[in-house]
């Protein structure tokens, strides 16, 4: 155990399918453990916790991030997700379950102000980072804070955004063209016309020269582009940090990316890529920075 630090949060970043948990003093994610989410997610956060805070018991207080709408400590929307989340109080839920106060925020948003305070994004003043996994989160930071409060604030709903008339699939809310339905990490997979198991099968096969797997990256590259493009002229950053489980710095995808951006932006405006500096432990550094803020 390391030394006793009273602002310790015990943190939880609750995904479409991984749960990562761990205690975070400062920036540092002392303890840290990860599990499926797919059943039974409170009593998963509930072994989760208890046994990170038999490894680290000074955490003071108890942060989740979640996917969807989080109105005070409830998450009001969340479409087809994690349906034992929603309406539920969540700040209730960690003061009875491990007798400290505690508070939700959106997963992304939460990602964001890691990778906004102590990741990629550090050294812009207005950032936007956008998060790639089974959905598509958006969040803009000014400062290493939200740029506007309330359930919608942060510009969490960013992926919602339309880029095109129509896509193969619908995005979270059941719409058609938007960055969520084109750029969530499955639609990696889908733009191959052969059939790979995962992203990581893409990128080997891409990184073997396979033609396929060539054009399924370009396909998917291009329509990051667009939205990359969107989200800099909706918010203005300094910086566009990209992340998320298919998005690491060894990722194919952004070769090339902040040139094709920037050739495409009002003339006088330039926008710097980044990969996430952070990976898994973004949205958990966020989450804790965030909790003492409050």
């Amino acid at each position: 155990m390391g030394e006793h630090d009273p602002n310790a949060v015990l943190a939880f970043d609750v995904g479409g399918t991984r749960i990562k948990a761990g205690v975070v003093a400062g920036t540092a994610i002392e303890a840290f453990d990860v599990a499926p989410s797919q059943d039974g997610v409170l009593e998963t956060i509930t072994a989760l916790g208890r046994t990170l805070l038999g490894e680290r018991n000074d955490a003071t207080m108890v942060a989740i991030g979640a996917p969807g709408l989080a109105d005070g400590n409830v998450i009001t929307a969340l479409p087809g997700k994690l349906d034992a989340l929603v309406g539920r109080d969540l700040g209730e839920f960690c003061t009875s379950t491990f007798g400290l106060p505690g508070f939700v925020v959106n997963d992304a948003l939460a990602y964001g102000v890691g990778e906004a305070v102590a990741g990629a994004g550090k050294t812009g003043s207005r950032v936007v980072v956008i998060t790639i996994g089974t959905g598509v989160g958006v969040a803009c930071l000014v400062d290493g804070a939200p740029v506007t409060s309330g359930p919608v604030g942060g510009g969490i709903l960013g992926g919602q955004i339309p880029i095109a008339e129509i896509s193969e699939r619908r995005d979270s809310n059941g719409q058609w063209g938007t960055i969520e339905s084109l750029c969530c990490a499955d639609r990696i997979v889908d733009g191959c016309h052969t059939t790979f198991g995962s992203v990581a099968e893409v990128f080997q096969a891409y990184g073997d020269g396979d033609v396929d797997a060539l054009y399924g990256v370009d396909r998917y590259r291009r329509a990051l582009i667009r939205a990359l493009v969107a989200l800099a002229h909706a918010q203005a950053p300094d910086i566009i940090v990209v992340g998320g489980g298919p998005l690491g710095e060894d990722s194919p995808v952004l070769d090339g990316v902040e040139e094709r951006v920037n050739a495409q932006l009002f003339p006088g405006y330039t926008v710097s890529i980044r990969p996430s500096a952070l990976g898994d432990g973004a949205a958990l550094i966020g989450l804790a920075h965030l909790a003492r803020s409050r």
